[in-house]
């Protein structure tokens, strides 16, 4: 019989346990920092989503002061035209206000470039606060981000922006907005002693990083998303708008046009007009204060865009018509036609109501009407009523409807 050797059966067990031990304690050690570490991020997690919480409930925004915007930079920067780099001297940012996540809003959603212009009017402010509300209200929410240009006079100082803000808080991943001090430009064509903010949107192109913009005047509902509006093909044109119920205003310039359009609701195409060198035709034009401008920047697009001008859809343009009747009178008028089907649909599901038909404004209480061009005199036998009502509506879902009120003859809440 074999003899066992002991001392190797004693080394074998000897580094089995050794083997073992030190196993043991390399998995109890890796166990425990997993663990340890698992603890961390939770916490990390906790304190991150927190964090995420209290931004979102707090609707924390951003502004940045001056020339910090960095595409108005880029953009001027690309300008070779000397008088283009005469001009944009004289614009810089007065504000830049946006959400801390906006970034993150802006890469999953459409975005959709809006400009207007605006002066130190305390009572337009608030018209202008009110239809800004109606698209924010009306958009869609999940797919939509405006960024609004906002061309302002000198006389329109940061404290005038601050009525703006709560639309910032309240949409937060949904607009931005951009504030230009457009300085003296166009002093030569003063209006009515204000500073001249309707030719201001005719240079855009200069400026601003887009290959479109919807122009918007503050006298306008906007009742709808306005994507499809903003995407529109352009089919060559320099312009889209609605056709205007004064159709020979440019006749005597020479030009029998049978497309004459309002220029409160357009949509320019500001490749197009930068390609064809276009802003230069502008500029001399509104510079040459021999050259009468019967209706301001109205007459100037409908007089250099000739023929390269389009229509929009009647639902992104239509004027503050009552019924059927109205629209037969306004279809009479124009010189190229509508299908009334088109107009009706428009009239029953409007996407934009520019409210133009009547003076005083729709939002104002009076008894008669001086103008009037579907010719209804009182108020209460007037489809002004009804837009009167619709403006109200949306007013008073703002926080300054107590201000409202007091300039547009509201004694009480109405809503």
């Amino acid at each position: 019989m074999k003899k066992k050797n002991i001392y190797n059966i004693k080394k074998k067990k000897y580094f089995k346990l050794r083997y073992k031990k030190k196993k043991s304690n390399f998995f109890s050690f890796f166990i425990i920092k997993i663990f340890f570490s698992l603890i961390l991020f939770l916490i990390y997690g906790l304190f991150a989503f927190l964090n995420i919480v209290s931004d979102f409930n707090n609707n924390e925004i951003k502004i940045i002061k001056n020339n910090e915007y960095e595409i108005f930079n880029k953009m001027k920067s690309k300008l070779a035209d000397p008088l283009f780099k005469t001009l944009i001297k004289e614009i810089s940012i007065i504000k830049h206000i946006y959400s801390d996540k906006t970034k993150f809003f802006k890469r999953e959603k459409n975005i959709i470039n809006i400009e207007i212009g605006i002066n130190n009017n305390e009572d337009f402010k608030y018209i202008m606060y009110v239809s800004m509300f109606s698209l924010l209200f009306n958009c869609n929410k999940k797919n939509t981000f405006i960024i609004y240009h906002i061309l302002c006079s000198p006389d329109f100082n940061e404290s005038s922006i601050v009525i703006f803000e709560p639309l910032i808080r309240n949409y937060s991943e949904n607009v931005e907005m951009i504030f230009y001090n457009m300085g003296n430009l166009f002093m030569n064509r003063k209006i009515d002693k204000n500073p001249p903010v309707t030719f201001y949107r005719l240079i855009t192109p200069l400026f601003i990083d887009s290959d479109r913009i919807i122009h918007l005047d503050g006298d306008c509902l906007i009742l709808s998303d306005l994507y499809e509006m903003y995407n529109l093909n352009f089919d060559g044109n320099y312009v889209l708008g609605f056709y205007d119920v004064i159709p020979d205003a440019v006749d005597y310039l020479g030009i029998n046009s049978t497309k004459y359009i309002n220029a409160g609701v357009i949509l320019l195409n500001l490749e197009k007009i930068i390609k064809d060198n276009k802003t230069k035709e502008i500029i001399d034009l509104i510079a040459n204060t021999d050259f009468k401008l019967n209706n301001y920047d109205q007459t100037v697009i409908n007089y250099l865009f000739y023929p390269k001008i389009g229509r929009l859809p009647s639902k992104y343009g239509l004027f503050n018509f009552g019924d059927k009747n109205d629209l037969i009178k306004y279809n009479d008028i124009i010189r190229t036609k509508i299908p009334i089907e088109e107009l009706e649909d428009a009239l029953n599901n409007p996407g934009v109501v520019h409210l133009v038909l009547c003076w005083p404004k729709a939002w104002l209480i009076t008894s008669n009407y001086r103008i009037c061009y579907t010719r209804c005199t009182e108020r209460n036998d007037c489809r002004c009523k009804k837009y009167f009502d619709l403006w109200h509506f949306y007013a008073n879902k703002t926080e300054y409807y107590e201000r409202i009120a007091s300039f547009t003859g509201v004694k009480k809440k109405i809503y």
